[in-house]
């Protein structure tokens, strides 16, 4: 077989079985849908065990970069939730001396560290564009990669004995002793690369949660969003609701840890976690802030299976139906831009895999929102 007619084939064997491309773990945030509450931020330390900020180092795998513009009362303030970018090209990976490598790519796109083989030298840190050993000297807000010094005890703020008010309140000490854990909160899960709790004398970083990927489920970030603003998934598979958001809404990369992004068509070092759209998108002021929300009618109501949702559009239109739960959280997305034509549509929705409960249905038109609510029984 000639080389031609043998890459052809490969090609075609590669579009005709997506089991053949490799995973390529990434992520979307939506700024348009980001409040800057910090739920994520939380939901990490809580599930990775990361200790507090202490001697101009960061332990927060999931952090912030915000902006104030402008003067009072014309202020402009941003909050850019930031992270490892599991980058493509990761300098960090090619920063580590040892072999086998400490920092490296795992199969299925994610920067991964093994504790046992990192020999402490930081390299990976200054090789980073997105870190630095010392937020403090070097003025930066964050650092996605930190480093537990050694002969130093990790989470040493529970050693401390001094307590608030004393006689009354427990030290951290008291508290840790009584819980049986450092910390106190401590979630225990098993990994092949990392601990739960890192050890002195090694760096850690964002893993994508690679413990929870591994039983089915999202990074504890994506799941604890309030908003829905994060969207995890395979950058590969063109079907993925982030491969569907990215070629439907205009993305950007962070350059660096000092707030700069890259240009457009700029790869940089490929980094893998997305922006998606702007804050104040014409979304939000056009629909959620809109005099008057219209109708939505929805039947049967309350559904056990499928539902019809009915609705009326002065002119041809796209339409993106979501389905939201109670807190506002999209959980969700029933179809994204849907040609419709002009007059009355009727298209059908299924619920079946919701928890029986009350949501909200979400109509987003060319020209505004609809809106309704539907139960779900069983």
């Amino acid at each position: 077989v000639s080389i031609n007619k043998k890459a052809k084939f490969v090609q075609e064997g590669l579009k005709s079985n997506k089991s053949l491309i490799m995973t390529k773990y990434g992520m979307a945030i939506s700024l348009g849908k980001c409040v800057g509450c910090g739920a994520c931020g939380l939901a990490c330390k809580t599930e990775n065990n990361t200790e507090f900020e202490t001697n101009g180092r960061k332990y927060n795998w999931a952090d912030f970069y915000r902006t104030t513009t402008g003067q009072f009362p014309n202020v402009n303030y941003k909050v850019f939730p930031v992270q490892c970018n599991h980058c493509t090209d990761a300098p960090c990976v090619e920063a580590c001396p040892v072999t086998p490598k400490a920092m490296f790519k795992t199969d299925d796109g994610i920067t991964m560290h093994n504790d046992e083989r990192c020999i402490g030298c930081q390299s990976c840190v200054v090789a980073c564009p997105y870190s630095n050993k010392d937020v403090i000297t070097e003025s930066v807000q964050y650092s996605n990669i930190s480093f537990n010094p050694i002969g130093v005890p990790t989470q040493d703020f529970y050693n401390n004995e001094t307590s608030i008010i004393n006689g009354c309140t427990s030290s951290p000490k008291e508290t840790a002793t009584l819980a049986g854990a450092i910390p106190p909160d401590k979630n225990d899960y098993t990994s092949d690369e990392y601990n739960d709790v890192r050890p002195s004398g090694v760096t850690e970083k964002c893993y994508f949660c690679d413990h929870r990927l591994k039983v089915g489920e999202n990074p504890y970030c994506v799941d604890s969003c309030p908003a829905g603003a994060r969207v995890f998934g395979d950058l590969n598979d063109n079907s993925s609701e982030i491969s569907q958001l990215l070629a439907q809404n205009q993305n950007k990369r962070f350059k660096n840890n000092i707030g700069e992004f890259l240009e457009p068509g700029v790869s940089g070092t490929n980094p893998n976690v997305y922006y998606i759209g702007d804050f104040n998108s014409p979304y939000f002021i056009n629909n959620l802030f809109a005099k008057e929300i219209k109708k939505l009618h929805i039947y049967p109501n309350p559904v056990r299976n499928d539902a019809t949702v009915e609705f009326d559009l002065d002119k041809a239109s796209p339409v993106s139906l979501s389905i939201f739960n109670i807190m506002g959280k999209e959980v969700r997305k029933v179809f994204v831009n849907k040609n419709c034509q002009m007059g009355k549509n009727r298209l059908k929705i299924n619920v079946l895999g919701l928890s029986v409960g009350t949501y909200i249905c979400s109509l987003r038109t060319n020209t505004g929102l609809m809106s309704g609510n539907i139960v779900v029984t069983r």
